[in-house]
């Protein structure tokens, strides 16, 4: 009889196990691991709508015009991660500027490119010193308390920009938004947690 209750017992485990919605654990996976995707040329990715603030690691080999932009359940255009000619290499935030969910990437390119999408917990440490080239997500492990500045440097004739993200990813304050070299040196806005930054040269980022 004891063998036969335990027998029971692991039946009916096992059956609530099976019956058990799968969503939950896709939702897990899909929140803690980086989803990469591969291509050639212009093509359309199709993932799972969502309004979760994330990154994009970008690359693109290649010599003619290259272009990224997150597409809305609709179709509609939303955020341009990339916009250059030529080769291209950065890492991008994405759904930091509105409530609108993200159903696919669009990408326009001449050459062999790679997306990789990863949750916004997952951008670079951001050290007392950050340097960096091109567009990148710099992450504090908590958020920013007190007075505190940012001296700032740009080498580039392109845009360059920089953003605060607070920890639930939404943009905060533009603290830069120059075309060329930059030098200055500015407070960090209280509850900061990410900063997003876009360039087309090296950047320095020091905090004190």
């Amino acid at each position: 009889m004891r063998s036969l209750r335990i027998l029971a017992a692991l039946t009916a485990l096992a059956s609530t196990a099976l019956l058990a919605p799968p969503a939950q654990a896709a939702a897990t996976a899909q929140t803690s691991v980086a989803t990469t995707y591969r291509g050639e040329g212009d093509q359309v990715l199709r993932i799972r709508a969502t309004t979760k603030p994330g990154i994009v690691k970008i690359s693109h080999n290649g010599e003619g015009h290259f272009a990224v932009w997150t597409l809305k359940p609709s179709g509609t255009e939303e955020d341009l991660l990339a916009n250059v000619v030529g080769d291209h290499k950065g890492t991008t935030a994405f759904n930091t500027s509105s409530s609108d969910k993200t159903a696919a990437f669009s990408i326009t390119a001449d050459g062999t490119w790679t997306l990789q999408v990863l949750p916004l917990t997952k951008a670079r440490s951001w050290s007392i010193t950050s340097r960096g080239t091109g567009d990148d997500v710099l992450r504090l492990s908590s958020n920013s308390r007190g007075l505190h500045r940012l001296k700032i440097r740009h080498s580039g004739d392109g845009h360059f920009a920089v953003w605060t993200l607070d920890v639930d990813g939404p943009t905060r304050n533009l603290l830069v938004n120059k075309v060329g070299t930059y030098a200055g040196t500015m407070s960090l806005p209280p509850g900061t947690r990410y900063a997003s930054i876009k360039a087309n040269g090296t950047w320095s980022i020091v905090r004190s």
